[in-house]
């Protein structure tokens, strides 16, 4: 029997979850050119309901959450664990930004983050603007930061679907049932 990693767990969920929105952007790409529409103005804009925020912001907070769950389990401090600006403007931008994130996943010490998740290491977590809760990063990882990743990444594939994107469940699905790379050591 072996023994999936917190590292691991994390690491390869948001790789599969960034994949998976990237090949969404792929499928919209295609189908704006296809229709017409433009990538910019009828895509980042756009929001399954008024009062919900456009897809610029899905993308940005998918992103946005793997760095902040990945400086919370590795101790990141200073400015390390400063959160990546919204500057993105374009869906050029916004792509880069996919991009920069899988690179902070693949460059993160996952030794670190087994090593504390080991310890039971408690950490500062903060819950909205004002309050702060002590928890394991464990805890706080697998229930906050990977639920968090997976609505933001749930909401970015609504919002194309919406638009007439035609992404379905193969579509969602295809790049979790790959395998896990687990480490040997």
């Amino acid at each position: 029997m072996s023994t999936i990693t917190l590292s691991t767990h994390v690491t390869s969920t948001f790789l599969k979850g960034l994949n998976t929105l990237s090949h969404v952007l792929d499928v919209a790409e295609s189908h704006a050119a296809a229709t017409g529409a433009d990538l910019n103005n009828d895509y980042l804009p756009a929001r399954l309901i008024d009062d919900m925020r456009p897809l610029s912001f899905q993308i940005q907070n998918v992103t946005k959450n793997v760095k902040a769950v990945l400086d919370r389990l590795t101790g990141a401090t200073g400015e390390d664990a400063k959160p990546w600006q919204d500057t993105e403007k374009t869906w050029e931008e916004f792509r880069g930004r996919i991009e920069k994130a899988k690179a902070y996943i693949e460059g993160v010490d996952k030794t670190v983050i087994d090593e504390r998740a080991d310890r039971g290491e408690e950490i500062d977590h903060p819950w909205g603007p004002t309050l702060t809760v002590r928890i394991t990063g464990r805890d706080s990882a697998l229930n906050q930061g990977i639920p968090n990743f997976y609505f933001h990444l749930a909401t970015a594939y609504a919002i194309l679907r919406s638009k007439g994107v035609p992404v379905g469940k193969k579509d969602w699905i295809v790049e979790f049932f790959k395998p896990a790379q687990i480490p040997t050591a």
